[in-house]
C-alpha cells in the first residue's frame, strides 16, 4: 500500500477532521507519525501521536528508490 503525502510549507496551516487519524511524514528524514487531533466545543485541542515504524520504512524505501532512479536517469 502506498500512502500519498501532501507537501506543506513551513508555517502553513491545514484542517484535520476531529478524531480521525492524520499521517504526517517528515520530508527530510521520512519519519512517519500517526496523529489524532480532538477538539470539543472550541476548547483546547487534544493531540495524540504515535510513531508508525512500518510507514516510516516504506516512505524511506520509496525516497531511496526515487533518489536512485533519478541518479540512473542522469547517467
Amino acid at each position: 500500500m502506498s500512502a500519498r503525502y501532501t507537501q506543506r510549507q513551513d508555517g502553513e496551516g491545514f484542517d484535520v477532521p476531529s478524531g480521525e487519524v492524520h499521517r504526517i511524514a517528515c520530508c527530510d528524514c521520512g519519519l512517519v507519525h500517526d496523529f489524532v487531533f480532538v477538539s470539543q466545543d472550541g476548547k483546547r485541542i487534544g493531540v495524540a501521536a504515535k510513531r508508525n515504524n512500518r510507514a516510516t520504512a516504506a516512505r524511506r524505501r520509496a525516497k531511496a528508490m526515487a533518489k536512485g532512479a533519478g541518479w540512473a536517469r542522469r547517467r
